[in-house]
């Protein structure tokens, strides 16, 4: 495999942390799901072997800033930044969760950009649930979400692969993923002091809470003529769903002007941690 290289970019008002791996053909861009951080992909990048790839820390994750509102078309326009940033062409760009809304936000206003995206159980949702999500958000703050409470003083990696590799949804990942989440999910330690998350609890909880303006991306999604591959999980019903069921509108394929949908019914939410090699083979069979 490739060595990792890491890149702080500055793309304005913040930074943002990139990790390389130098290859040739088509550069692959991809974009990780809400809590995660760019080495997640690991295990997917470990399939692509002389790729030339990126992946990102969005804003509020991982090495990047955690400046500014926690606003989803911030976040999008940050991508579009860098990708300009970068200069890359013929991108294939593949996004998971709100990776995969982030990527498709990017596309419709940079088209020229992308050669194919692959949106991976990507957090658009159908108009129903937005009017939804709207009355369930309006007036909860960030702290009083359960995401916020979340664990957030830890010894060290291992000692949160221990406590969440027999829990769900983490034990449906191969355990080499978890590995690599832990590895990369926790700040540097401070004065022997307990380390914390690198995506804050709040922060975190602050994008959740910010899905319900984001219906904005359905109007969007005409302006996306590059071709698409939709991968799919079973989905969910309501406005707080199991983390493991699809939230994406199971119309979006028709929407999209050209876009082959891959219903996974055996997989949930977190298909790149449960098959990464599956994800890596979607990608190579693009032409």
């Amino acid at each position: 495999m490739q060595i990792a290289k890491e890149h702080h970019l500055d793309i304005g008002d913040i930074k943002l942390c990139v990790v390389e791996w130098s290859g040739a053909g088509d550069p692959v861009l991809l974009l990780h799901a809400t809590g995660f951080h760019s080495r997640c992909w690991t295990q997917v990048v470990k399939h692509l072997p002389g790729r030339q790839v990126y992946a990102v820390d969005l804003r509020f994750h991982g090495a990047s800033g955690d400046a500014g509102d926690t606003d989803w078309g911030i976040m999008a326009e940050d991508i579009r930044l860098l990708i300009e940033k970068l200069n890359l062409t013929g991108l294939i760009g593949v996004g998971h969760s709100i990776g995969g809304h982030l990527i498709a936000r990017a596309a419709a206003k940079a088209p020229e950009r992308f050669k194919h995206l692959m949106l991976i159980d990507p957090v658009i949702m159908s108009p129903e649930r937005y009017a939804d999500f709207h009355a369930f958000s309006e007036g909860v703050n960030p702290k009083d979400h359960p995401v916020s409470r979340r664990k957030n003083q830890w010894r060290d990696a291992q000692e949160m692969y221990e406590r969440f590799k027999g829990r769900a949804p983490f034990d449906s990942w191969q355990p080499a993923v978890l590995q690599d989440y832990c590895d990369y999910a926790l700040a540097p330690a401070t004065d022997g002091a307990p380390r914390q998350l690198a995506c804050d609890p709040i922060n975190e909880a602050g994008i959740y809470l910010h899905q319900k303006g984001n219906e904005a991306a359905l109007e969007e999604l005409p302006g996306i003529r590059t071709p698409v591959t939709l991968l799919r999980a079973p989905p969910g019903n309501n406005v707080t769903p199991n983390l493991t069921l699809s939230p994406t509108w199971p119309e979006l394929a028709a929407a999209l002007p050209n876009c082959r949908e891959i219903y996974l019914p055996d997989l949930n939410h977190f298909i790149p941690m449960q098959k990464p090699e599956l994800v890596a083979q979607y990608i190579r069979d693009i032409k």
